[in-house]
């Protein structure tokens, strides 16, 4: 069988994967292959780590943007959250950070749902409960 690539072609190949990965970085990890590598290796472990911890800090921004705007019509984030379960509101915390940000007027009509739904259920007659731990909830 003919030889397509010479015998140093698939180091070639892996330097140049490498260098590509590599480009921009700083000082010989740009262009010697013994600094180039291990930087590249961590830089894709960076990259991949990285991902995931986005998912982690928006999700948890988006619960301080709701928290934020359901302390300022008297609610707590917990009590809202299960409060929107409870009325069947299928707004997941995205929609729900980006409504309590630009459209407040929006917001305050989810929360007043959503407290509805915990009156209705720990006061059934709109009063609280005798022992009922979360008499707080109530306006």
């Amino acid at each position: 069988a003919p030889q397509l690539l010479s015998p140093s072609a698939p180091s070639r190949m892996k330097r140049d994967r490498v260098f590509e990965i590599a480009k921009g970085f700083r000082g010989k990890a740009k262009n010697c292959f013994r600094v180039a590598n291990p930087k590249a290796e961590n830089a894709l472990m960076h990259q991949y780590e990285d991902r995931k911890r986005l998912k982690r800090d928006m999700r948890t921004l988006w619960i301080e943007r709701i928290n934020a705007g359901a302390r300022e019509h008297g609610l707590k984030y917990s009590d809202f959250i299960h409060g929107s379960s409870l009325a069947n509101i299928q707004l997941d915390r995205k929609v729900l950070a980006e409504l309590a940000v630009t459209e407040p007027p929006a917001f305050k009509e989810v929360v007043d749902k959503a407290r509805a739904a915990l009156i209705a259920k720990y006061a059934p007659n709109g009063v609280p409960q005798q022992n009922d731990p979360n008499q707080t909830l109530l306006p």
